[in-house]
């Protein structure tokens, strides 16, 4: 319910939306009036949170890794996280608390969750009102490489007389 004081609408209240194991705090874009998602989530059990690497060709994303002891920010309570970054799907683990900058287009999955002794925040920062994502193109066989380039090859100077007519 909107507040009736001036800067009262800037407060969003009761955001909460469950997205994998728990309930966390969720904004959109237009929930908040900003280009600008936020999603906060617990996590405290294994779980591959992506599955297959996608990218988001028009906005960058943060992600933050967060340990859960309010007396100690560096303690990540033994969680180890593996994520792969860019087309090549190189591996990295993270196991302390962590920010990744993902630029526009830059390919990222899978994200598993993959030992979990104590819970652990996942803060997700997106640039952008509206979410989406784009799957990388698969990957090309030789043959259909070869197709692809002859599909490319320039008409010839027949074909474009022809084309002009």
């Amino acid at each position: 319910m909107a507040d009736k004081t001036k800067y009262g609408k800037l407060i969003l209240r009761n955001a909460f939306k469950k997205h994998h194991q728990m309930e966390g705090l969720s904004a959109s874009g237009d929930e908040m009036d900003a280009d600008c998602i936020l999603t906060h989530h617990v996590f405290y059990k294994p779980e591959y949170v992506l599955k297959e690497s996608h990218y988001h060709d028009d906005f960058m994303q943060i992600l933050c890794f967060l340990g859960t002891n309010p007396k100690n920010v560096r303690d990540f309570g033994g969680a180890v996280i593996e994520f792969c970054l860019g087309k090549e799907e190189e591996k990295h683990i993270i196991d302390s608390p962590a920010i990744v900058t993902l630029p526009k287009g830059t390919p990222h999955g899978p994200l598993y969750f993959k030992t979990l002794p104590k819970p652990v925040i996942f803060l997700e920062i997106m640039l952008t009102r509206k979410y989406h994502s784009n799957l990388p193109p698969p990957p090309q066989t030789p043959a259909a490489e070869k197709a692809s380039s002859k599909s490319r090859k320039k008409p010839s100077v027949k074909a474009q007389a022809k084309a002009k007519k």
